[in-house]
């Protein structure tokens, strides 16, 4: 079974939204029902995302309203329906520059092979929070769809009931510009003004400890995976996922990068 809500107003502008989606995956039961998700909606907007997709649920009382109350933010829904070609070995690589070049080169031969699109996932990659953030900055610049599971915006690995995130994480985040829901915040924001066509081309200097590709537009995602700082390509550094310091990308950090002006 598949319920599919789209809004008239993003289909008129792209029809094929959904080739490089943010998608929000959310299970309604640990909201209780419908309508607890209905009421997140405008934390929901804050992310930026493009569409939320709801996991089974058996009753469809608010299904509407949900829909209704979401698309003047632009978000669309899908329901119980899976990724065309959801780069699951992205989620399981290890935290090594060349298994990821090869995942990544890999998921994107195979979809291209099979006239799909990919969807990349990498929820709680790490236990390390600053490889978490720097992997899944590195993720959102990739071309094509990517997958954000409930909470992890938050630096959680999982959550199993609405009721699960501790009182104040959000609060606390809101107000902080280096917590991991900012982050995600401007990440989705450049990644809505830099995307283009969904291609990559990887740069000279990719492998051993650092991964370096362009994308269309002529911006650059940038990630050391090695132990030591690496100088930083020239350019506008305009999302990081730690701090950086005097022209150098730190160690387990993303960096995306726009031509200087």
């Amino acid at each position: 079974m598949e319920l599919r809500s789209t809004s008239p107003a993003r289909i008129l502008t792209s029809a094929g939204w959904w080739r490089q989606a943010v998608v929000y995956q959310i299970c309604p039961h640990r909201y209780g029902d419908l309508r607890g998700v209905t009421s997140r909606i405008p934390y929901l907007a804050s992310l930026g995302i493009d569409a939320v997709c709801l996991s089974p649920f058996q009753a469809r009382v608010g299904f509407h309203e949900l829909t209704s109350r979401l698309h003047p933010y632009g978000i669309e829904v899908i329901v119980d329906i899976a990724p065309d070609y959801a780069a699951f070995d992205l989620l399981e690589a290890s935290w090594d520059a060349r298994e990821f070049l090869w995942v990544i080169t890999d998921s994107l031969v195979d979809a291209q092979r099979h006239g799909a699109f990919t969807t990349w996932v990498l929820c709680g990659h790490d236990a390390d929070l600053r490889r978490t953030r720097a992997s899944t900055l590195l993720m959102l610049a990739l071309p094509g769809s990517a997958c954000l599971s409930q909470g992890e915006e938050l630096g959680l690995h999982e959550v199993a009931e609405a009721s699960d995130i501790p009182a104040g994480l959000i609060e606390a985040q809101e107000h902080d510009p280096a917590s991991t829901l900012s982050l995600y915040r401007q990440a989705l924001a450049w990644r809505i003004k830099l995307q283009a066509a969904d291609h990559l081309e990887w740069m000279p200097g990719t492998g051993g400890q650092v991964l370096h590709f362009g994308r269309p537009g002529g911006w650059r995602s940038v990630t050391n995976f090695g132990p030591g700082a690496v100088p930083l390509p020239p350019g506008t550094v305009v999302v990081a996922s730690a701090p950086l310091k005097a022209g150098l990308l730190p160690a387990d950090t993303t960096a995306w990068i726009v031509p200087s002006s």
